[in-house]
């Protein structure tokens, strides 16, 4: 019998919030992202790795509404 095939990945490990990790296992399930029957956080990581690349090279340009609210780093 075969195993699985390796992937060319990288473990990385992070202290969050307590709940957290259930949010964003939620999240990734709710978009798609899928493993094992649950939420995969790795390919949510992925995806929004690259979307934030998007948005530092100018290829995705957000806009701001009437109900956003704007977090400044030094708040």
């Amino acid at each position: 019998m075969a195993g699985r095939k390796k992937l060319d990945r990288t473990n990385l490990h992070a202290r969050v919030a307590q709940g957290t990790g259930d949010k964003l296992k939620e999240i990734a399930q709710n978009l798609g992202y899928v493993y094992d029957d649950e939420g995969s956080t790795g390919q949510l990581l992925d995806a929004l790795a690259k979307l934030i690349e998007d948005i530092a090279n100018g290829e995705i340009i957000l806009i701001l509404s009437n109900k956003s609210s704007v977090i400044s780093k030094n708040s």
